[in-house]
């Protein structure tokens, strides 16, 4: 089954703010061994819903959407499926899947460990 993979972030009106999230994207492209394309919810093209249709242009049968926010706040728990819903509507063969956001991981706990632990 061909299947897509996207990265959704906020997007923020810095330039440099998306540079980070585009360098993640990059990152996981590289560990995933598969392309995984950028969108932003937010302030920056190209957007999810642009994102989804390209890859059902594509052939996709599958896409999986991996939020990169940390907690479930509105983008998460509304903002994205009500984006998604006449996508979905019109492309019932498609299957779109939605991963869980990175939430209070121990890993995230361990990267902000790091971050507090350069600066002591």
């Amino acid at each position: 089954m061909h299947t897509e993979l996207i990265i959704l972030g906020h997007g923020s009106r810095r330039t440099e703010a998306n540079e980070g999230f585009l360098e993640v994207a990059r990152k996981v492209t590289e560990i995933m061994k598969q392309e995984v394309s950028p969108a932003f919810m937010a302030h920056s093209t190209p957007d999810l819903p642009e994102v989804v249709l390209e890859k059902i242009g594509l052939g996709a049968k599958r896409i999986v959407i991996m939020p990169l926010f940390l907690f479930r706040g509105v983008h998460v728990s509304v903002d994205i499926d009500e984006e998604l819903r006449e996508i979905r509507l019109k492309n019932p063969n498609t299957e779109i899947i939605i991963t869980a956001e990175l939430g209070a991981d121990d890993t995230i706990a361990q990267l902000a460990c790091s971050r507090i632990k350069e600066v002591l």
